[in-house]
């Protein structure tokens, strides 16, 4: 795919370590001069490749680009919120119509779940329209879950390290609240992100490598009902008196409205 260009663009809220995304990909870039001639960026996401708004970035320094690494926000390309659904078939088209403008042989687009999915889409209309491209997510943050049916591989995402660090100070501070108020509050839940894979609950556990504390991480991989969640939470209330619980964003709960389902939470003392 010699003489072929690159060009990426961010979406979605600009997350601590966007840039540190788009300093990989532009250094990556570089290391492959006979496969990739000009690197362009989308000027504010999809919508600056709409509107054919292309910063070239080939022309920076590499001082110029290290400098993203302590650069927080997504002030070097922008981001944006707008997102292409399949039913908006004119902007695909007018997107691949871009990408042969300016010979694009690599499509990547910086941001979370949605972002994967427009890469996957966008790459393969062009290659329908007869275009060579390749389409990469690059993960802007701690999406772990971006995986599914149309991205096998993920090679790793540059926030997951420091959202873990994150998890486990802040269920330390969790542990000493509970523990210095559980005869009143007996149940302390912290809800954590992750809507189909668990790598940040699980996280939680690094506050407690020993488990000496009454610690309860629920994973959506799973499966547990509200019921079992419930009755796994009472145990630990039976035999410890309290229970901090980390639940995963994509626990399936049911209709918490018309649930009947309560925790033990005693005044004093384990639950009998």
């Amino acid at each position: 795919m010699a003489g072929k260009n690159l060009l990426i663009a961010q979406s979605g809220g600009p997350s601590p370590v966007i840039n540190s995304s788009l300093r990989g990909v532009i250094e990556a870039a570089r290391c492959f001069p006979g496969n990739i001639d000009r690197i362009y960026a989308g000027w504010h996401g999809i919508e600056g490749v709409l509107t054919e708004d292309l910063l070239d970035l080939s022309i920076q320094s590499e001082e110029e680009v290290a400098l993203l690494r302590w650069t927080p926000a997504a002030g070097a390309i922008g981001t944006c919120r707008y997102k292409i659904k399949s039913s908006q078939k004119a902007d695909f088209e007018r997107v691949v119509e871009v990408l042969r403008a300016h010979q694009i042989g690599y499509f990547l687009y910086n941001g979370g779940n949605d972002s994967m999915d427009t890469a996957n889409k966008v790459a393969k209309l062009a290659r329908e329209r007869g275009l060579d491209v390749v389409g990469i997510g690059v993960p802007k943050t701690i999406d772990n879950d971006v995986g599914d049916s149309a991205f096998k591989l993920i090679d790793h995402t540059p926030g997951y390290g420091s959202v873990a660090r994150y998890w486990a100070m802040i269920v330390q501070n969790a542990e000493e609240e509970n523990r210095g108020s559980h005869p009143a509050d007996p149940v302390l839940v912290l809800q954590a992100m992750g809507r189909k894979i668990g790598y940040i609950p699980a996280a939680a556990r690094l506050a407690d490598p020993k488990r000496e504390m009454p610690l309860l991480i629920f994973l959506p991989e799973a499966g547990l009902s509200l019921a079992e969640m419930a009755e796994k939470t009472n145990a630990m209330v039976t035999a410890r008196g309290r229970a901090v619980v980390v639940v995963s964003e994509g626990c399936e709960v049911g209709d918490l409205g018309s649930s009947r389902i309560s925790l033990a939470m005693p005044r004093s003392g384990p639950a009998s």
